[in-house]
């Protein structure tokens, strides 16, 4: 079994409640989505070079969980991440390579394998993993394609390690961030996040403070902050 996968490093996790944790990224190629390309707007995806089905090379499940323990034997974080790792084929390499990962490290801190999705594929009947799941809002043009059994799903396994992301463009989107939180009856890990370079992040946070969501947390892309916009960090 093989993925191809556009890169593999080793960085501190840049957001959401793992935020500043050493963590193996493993970025796999290809998504449907094309997120805040609507109108006159620009895409926004800040990992566009990963876009194509073609953005990489071809790992087998061994040489992928090899390039695992040569960066880390230690407690490590390890994030599946896009493109979209859920995508055709891939969610089965996902999900065997999650399986592997348990079943050798499972005596280590971070034995379940993070998964970073867009919120279109299904996270149901996935073992091994805790979820970084998205959805997403009337500015990225993408909320059609959101997969609701999802998000029914999130909220009833209450596992304290799963989040819930939104990208917020503008206060048309936090407010229907608002309503999905209440649809789905969502109470935690709630990650908002403004559009790179088009949300000033106080006026965020000043949306979250006045309306205090429970469970909801401003995240801000710390390895933008340290390293800039950069590939492999």
């Amino acid at each position: 079994m093989k993925a191809r996968i556009n890169e593999i490093f080793y960085s501190l996790s840049g957001e959401g409640i793992s935020q500043g944790v050493p963590t193996i990224f493993i970025r796999f190629a290809g998504c449907s989505l094309r997120c805040g390309q609507t109108d006159s707007k620009k895409l926004w995806c800040d990992t566009g070079y990963a876009l194509s089905n073609s953005s990489g090379d071809e790992f087998s499940l061994e040489e992928v969980f090899e390039k695992i323990e040569k960066i880390s034997n230690s407690p490590t974080q390890i994030l599946l991440t896009g493109g979209e790792p859920l995508e055709n084929q891939k969610r089965v390499f996902c999900y065997e390579l999650s399986k592997m990962i348990f079943q050798k490290r499972h005596n280590l801190n971070y034995a379940y394998t993070r998964i970073e999705t867009n919120g279109k594929e299904s996270i149901l009947n996935l073992d091994n993993m805790v979820f970084s799941l998205d959805y997403k809002l009337p500015g990225s043009g993408m909320e059609k394609f959101m997969y609701k059994e999802n998000f029914h799903f999130i909220s009833k396994r209450k596992n304290p390690l799963d989040e819930v992301k939104f990208v917020v463009r503008d206060e048309v989107d936090f407010l229907r961030a608002s309503e999905v939180i209440e649809e789905f009856s969502l109470n935690q890990n709630l990650i908002f996040s403004p559009v790179y370079k088009e949300l000033p992040p106080e006026v965020l946070a000043n949306w979250i403070k006045e309306k205090n969501i429970e469970g909801a947390k401003l995240s801000l892309q710390l390895h933008k902050q340290l390293w800039g916009e950069k590939k492999g960090v």
